[in-house]
């Protein structure tokens, strides 16, 4: 039963870093996005010519950075909280709610929005969409491939969260369960 929880521990601890990873790898995207600002912004100002693809691209690195950020900022626990009583509450009762949040709010969302964004993820390849204007980017469908990877990251940091909390909740009960006991 102790070498189970372990086990699950460790699951939880990899899908954290694992997404930490890929969360701090994102962010060297603001160095890129930095970049071609800069360029566009001297190019216009300067040379008075601006790419298309640079200003789509931009768009496109904000949206990846975005994305990515959903399941970065939940891993590390930087999210928005809504509820302005969390702070009061003790560390069980922000357990169960993290709980009840994850299955009853985030899931179903995390579910639409993820079955909403394949076909439109599809779609977009099998047309073989591309940016409208003439020197736009190709390949649209990469872009919004990011949007079902996204969530899917979100999920299984959710997963890895809602792990988390059911733990502490059974080690708080068992140590009052051993401690009534002796």
């Amino acid at each position: 039963m102790k070498a189970d929880k372990k086990v699950k521990q460790r699951i939880s601890n990899f899908i954290d870093q694992a997404i930490l990873g890929i969360g701090n790898a994102g962010a060297w995207l603001i160095a890129v996005l930095i970049a071609a600002i800069l360029i566009q912004v001297i190019l216009r100002y300067v040379f008075q010519k601006s790419f298309v693809v640079l200003e789509e691209m931009q768009w496109h690195i904000y949206a990846v950075i975005i994305m990515l950020g959903l399941s970065y900022s939940f891993v590390k626990d930087s999210h928005i909280r809504l509820d302005i009583l969390h702070s009061k509450f003790s560390k069980p009762t922000k357990e169960k709610i993290e709980i009840i949040g994850i299955i009853c709010f985030l899931w179903p969302m995390i579910f639409i929005f993820f079955m909403h964004s394949l076909p439109f993820v599809a779609e977009s390849f099998r047309v073989g969409e591309r940016s409208d204007a003439p020197m736009g980017l190709g390949y649209r469908w990469a872009i919004k491939s990011i949007i079902p990877l996204a969530f899917f990251l979100l999920f299984i940091a959710s997963v890895s969260r809602l792990a988390q909390a059911v733990h502490y909740l059974k080690n708080k009960k068992n140590q009052q369960e051993s401690s009534d006991g002796s």
